[in-house]
């Protein structure tokens, strides 16, 4: 069951597991003509149908509840007593026989009709009444014949599997005279014992091999006991009273031993999915980590590779460096060569041009030089200290003064002078 949007749902074992809680409440006596009739060919059970003018029932028995019949019993009306129950794979109900007789006979279990339909009144069927069996019990106490198929069968499938268990037996007959005188005895004892569970069981049989199982007192002794009780009789087509006073009946002891265990099977169960998980966890961890390291090895190796190749590179690369050298070295030479035609070139250019502006200068300097302008019949005129005298304004009356001519030189003095 799980809770979606405040809604309980059930899956669909659920529901069938839970309608068969309910019809197997239901025992009744029915009267009906076999319409088929076969053996199971694995197993000591046999299929029928039950029908009568209007309707037909499924039916399973054991053998030991019909053969008594014979094999010629198709077409025969019968009266068959036992429970209803449902086969929760397909969700089919059927009658599960527990005595059956040809029409008009049948007292012992008429007697037990009477005895179920009284103690259902009492509420002893109640599921009001049924103990939750614990889910984890450690202390376990079955009530069987020791060395029993039945016993043998719960010990394989509980402290064989599970040693966490406790197990201790109550061995006691569970057929003839002293089986209800032993059950009535023991079972109060070890419900006081302080035990997790208690599970009763035994082969199947009969309804006189289960007589035990059927009594008034039995039943109403596991009824009353404080202890959650499990109560497995023989196969599935056997039950009792034992068992519907009980808080869980089993159908077989296998059954009561999975029953008790559910819960550590459910720890199993999980570990089993953790350790799936983890294994595959670890799986794709160790794959991812294997494929790095694959990885890491395949770029180790090329660098292992490149690293071997470094010297022949390194000198590779040297004797290309000595011939880019070389060729530098040479280009730059040669660069050199054709700069330095270059710039004497230019420098012998520059030189003459600088030598034509010079001749130039030169011609004009001696056209404009003092000594020419004196040839040409110029004097140059300086008082006593040197200086030129370029306007009447700078002499006197009386001053003496300096002429200089293109040859010679003359003293004259100022007599006057016009300004």
């Amino acid at each position: 069951m799980k809770i979606q949007d405040g809604k309980k749902i059930y899956s669909v074992s659920e529901v069938n597991y839970f309608a068969k809680e309910t019809l197997e409440q239901m025992v009744v006596w029915v009267e009906g003509e076999v319409s088929s009739f076969k053996k199971n060919p694995n197993w000591s059970f046999y299929y029928l149908d039950l029908k009568d003018d209007k309707a037909v029932i499924p039916c399973i028995a054991s053998g030991s509840v019909i053969d008594h019949l014979g094999d010629d019993i198709l077409n025969q009306t019968v009266i068959a007593f036992g429970n209803l129950t449902l086969y929760e794979a397909a969700g089919k109900y059927q009658l599960r026989i527990q005595h059956i007789e040809l029409a008009g006979g049948g007292q012992l279990y008429k007697k037990l009709e009477e005895l179920i339909k009284r103690l259902r009144e009492e509420g002893l069927f109640d599921t009001r009444h049924k103990k939750d069996v614990p889910l984890y019990p450690r202390k376990v106490c079955i009530v069987s014949s020791v060395g029993s198929d039945g016993w043998n069968d719960f010990k394989t499938h509980t402290v064989d599997k599970f040693p966490i268990i406790e197990l201790y037996s109550a061995d006691i007959r569970v057929q003839g005279p002293k089986s209800i005188t032993d059950l009535l005895e023991i079972l109060p004892r070890i419900d006081n014992q302080g035990f997790d569970t208690i599970v009763i069981t035994r082969g199947g049989g009969s309804i006189e091999d289960l007589a035990a199982f059927n009594d008034e007192s039995v039943a109403k002794a596991i009824f009353n006991m404080k202890t959650p009780t499990v109560v497995a009789i023989g196969h599935e087509a056997n039950e009792s009273l034992a068992e519907w006073t009980a808080d869980v009946r089993a159908s077989t002891p296998t059954d009561a031993a999975n029953i008790i265990t559910r819960g550590w099977q459910s720890v199993l169960d999980k570990l089993d999915t953790i350790n799936q998980k983890l294994t595959a966890k670890y799986t794709r961890i160790n794959e991812t980590n294997l494929q790095k390291l694959d990885s890491l090895y395949f770029r180790l190796t090329q660098e292992k590779v490149r690293i071997r190749e470094y010297p022949h590179r390194l000198s590779s690369l040297w004797e290309s460096l000595r011939r880019h050298e070389k060729s530098i070295i040479f280009d730059k030479l040669n660069e050199q060569s054709i700069f330095g035609q270059q710039l004497k070139k230019s420098a012998y250019v520059l030189i003459k041009n600088k030598e034509a502006k010079l001749s130039e200068i030169r011609h004009s300097l001696v056209l404009l030089s003092p000594e020419n302008t004196l040839k040409r019949g110029y004097s140059i005129t300086t008082d006593q200290n040197g200086n030129v005298i370029k306007s009447a304004f700078d002499v006197v009356i009386g001053q003496t003064l300096d002429v200089k001519l293109s040859s010679g030189k003359l003293t004259a003095q100022v007599k006057s002078k016009n300004q």
